[in-house]
């Protein structure tokens, strides 16, 4: 037999047993991909049937509902309830209903009640019949539970038969037709050995598909689609890396936190933006080894258990030299690659933490200037109060002044209260403005009049010179409160016959109100802490006069929702000057009026 004859019996052979081979998993493939689909179509129509069967009322004709779906879907619906009874079957009368079994122990039911929804493949006990289940539980309170979707497996099987045979057919008359082709590509292989030989090697170098694109027939042509096909994938890859690596870079330059990559060797092998502005390096760190990029000893002892030991140290706090700022790092171990003989690598990451430390001092000074606040009223109330129960104060005059002491302090702790709640309140966001055009005179009138009989009670008399109408652009109940803490401050701290003078003026689109007083004046280095929580310059007077130490605190975090400031001048002996400046006035007026200020 010759060669071309023994070639053409084993491509044939070959070919045979390719399409028994094609056929069985085609159409195996045929009715798993069929069985899927069914399986799919019958899980999303019980999904829509679910939430249609949200909406059945207790009452509702359910065995109606159950046939309307059977007839649209063309296929069995079944409506069960929580605890298992058939509440309607569209393959069922009304009156076999009670006489169906408890569905609550079907596969489908249960994996429904476990995971929301389930499918199922098996004989129905009602029809005899084999069928795909899907089940659906029900959300809401109606009385179906679960709705639940049965399609006969005989009409999955007739759809696969009736694809079985054209797959069949298509490659059977494709095998006759390989077999021509077969034949025709044996006559050919009698060329020269060389052209095979140099189609080889373009296919080596990259060239094949190029070279043979005229020989497609031939198994150097199929050889070299393929190589095509390779080189191509192999590119896409290679982008495709390409892309994650340049997206891996932007996330790295883009982070915040400090990164650090350390190698085996000690040397560096990636360092961020972030990393340079924390440590202030100056030169790019990649290459060099870490311990000259950073000379920190725990961040040396964090590499070395890395490194030399394998283990992953726990979080510790860092301050770097000659910086105000904190980090908390965090130093991993990450596995080799390539070569797990070079051991692993270390990942250091530094996250700032300067102002979480902050915030944990100044929740600490806060706790520690409400608890000191509050403990001298409750002492004194704690005190009187035995005072009172002592059986030796049978005088009603002396009662009544302890008791109104006891009132004193308790005022005094629930202005404390209050003040704390609306501080937190604004300083948490929870207080939102609605600024409006209001009268900031007519509003400072209303402001004088309340603190009136303090002031008369004190020896101070108020004016007020903002003449109306003079628009600005707040929030009314909160610019009376800012006015009204700092009139009541300078009430307060004022001396006997003094006075307080309420004022406004402009400066371009910027609106101003001043209130100053000719009291006690504040110490210039107080001037920056009178803003403070709880800060009192004259702490002894504003225990006399009472006072919580929050009012100013309030006006400044008021003024900066406002997007204003708030800013204090004063002259110890003669008296303060605090400005409330809005950024804008209203629409129309850009007048500029002269703020008074003392001589």
């Amino acid at each position: 037999m010759r060669t071309r004859h023994r070639l053409l019996l084993v491509l044939v052979s070959a070919g045979l047993a390719g399409a028994v081979l094609v056929a069985a998993g085609a159409l195996a493939l045929v009715r798993k991909e069929m069985r899927e689909r069914f399986v799919a179509r019958i899980a999303a129509e019980t999904a829509f049937l679910a939430r249609l069967a949200e909406e059945l009322p207790a009452d509702g004709d359910h065995q109606a509902f159950a046939a309307r779906a059977s007839r649209t879907l063309a296929v069995r619906v079944t409506l069960i309830a929580a605890d298992g009874t058939v509440l309607a079957d569209s393959t069922q009368d009304p009156g076999q209903l009670p006489d169906l079994e408890n569905h609550l122990g079907r596969p489908e039911i249960e994996a429904a009640r476990l995971r929301g929804s389930g499918h199922a493949v098996r004989r129905s006990a009602t029809t005899h019949l084999d069928y795909f289940y899907a089940a659906q539980l029900v959300s809401g309170d109606g009385p179906v539970r679960y709705v639940r979707i049965a399609l006969p497996s005989g009409r999955v099987g007739d759809v696969q038969a009736r694809l079985a045979w054209p797959l069949v057919g298509v490659i059977a008359g494709t095998m006759v037709l390989l077999v021509g082709i077969g034949y025709t590509a044996v006559r050919r292989l009698s060329r020269p050995v060389e052209r095979i030989t140099a189609a080889v090697e373009n296919a080596a170098t990259g060239r094949a598909a190029l070279s043979l694109r005229g020989d497609a027939d031939t198994e150097i042509g199929r050889l070299a689609r393929t190589v095509e096909r390779m080189q191509t994938a192999l590119l896409e890859k290679i982008s495709e890396l390409d892309a994650e690596r340049a997206v891996l870079a932007s996330v790295v330059s883009g982070m915040r936190e400090g990164l650090l990559l350390v190698g085996p060797d000690r040397r560096v092998r990636l360092a961020n933006a972030a990393l340079r502005e924390i440590l202030d390096v100056a030169f790019d760190p990649e290459g060099h080894l870490v311990e000259e990029v950073v000379r920190h000893p725990t961040v040396i002892r964090g590499v070395d258990a890395v490194l030399l030991e394998g283990s992953r140290p726990p979080a510790s706090t860092v301050r770097l030299p000659g910086s105000e700022r904190s980090f908390e790092l965090h130093v991993t171990p990450v596995p080799p690659q390539g070569r797990p003989e070079s051991g692993p690598e270390a990942l250091l990451l530094f996250f700032d933490i300067t102002r979480l430390e902050a915030l944990e001092r100044v929740r600490r000074e806060f706790v520690a200037n409400v608890s000191h606040e509050l403990r001298t009223p409750l002492t004194s109330i704690k005190a009187f109060v035995e005072n009172l129960l002592d059986p030796g104060v049978d005088d009603p005059a002396d009662a009544r002044k302890f008791l109104e002491i006891v009132r004193r302090h308790a005022d005094r702790m629930g202005e404390l209260i209050e003040d704390l709640t609306d501080l937190s309140l604004i300083e948490t966001g929870a207080v939102v403005l609605e600024p409006r055009d209001v009268d900031a005179a007519e509003i400072a009138r209303d402001v004088i009049e309340q603190l009136r009989p303090l002031a008369e009670s004190l020896g101070v008399r108020i004016r007020n010179e903002i003449a109306p109408p003079f628009p600005i652009r707040a929030d009314r109940r909160r610019f009376e409160q800012m006015l009204t803490n700092l009139v009541h401050n300078a009430v307060k701290f004022n001396r006997e016959g003094g006075e307080v003078t309420v004022s406004a003026g402009r400066d371009g689109a910027k609106a101003r109100i001043g209130v100053e007083d000719t009291g006690v004046g504040i110490p210039a280095d107080a001037l920056d802490k009178v803003f403070q929580r709880f800060y009192q310059a004259h702490r002894d007077r504003s225990r006399a006069v009472g006072g919580t130490g929050l009012g100013l605190a309030i006006v400044k975090h008021l003024m900066r929702l406002h997007g204003g400031t708030v800013r204090v001048a004063s002259d110890v002996g003669r008296g303060s000057r605090f400005t409330l400046e809005f950024p804008g006035a209203p629409a129309g007026d850009s007048s500029v009026v002269p703020l008074r200020r003392s001589g």
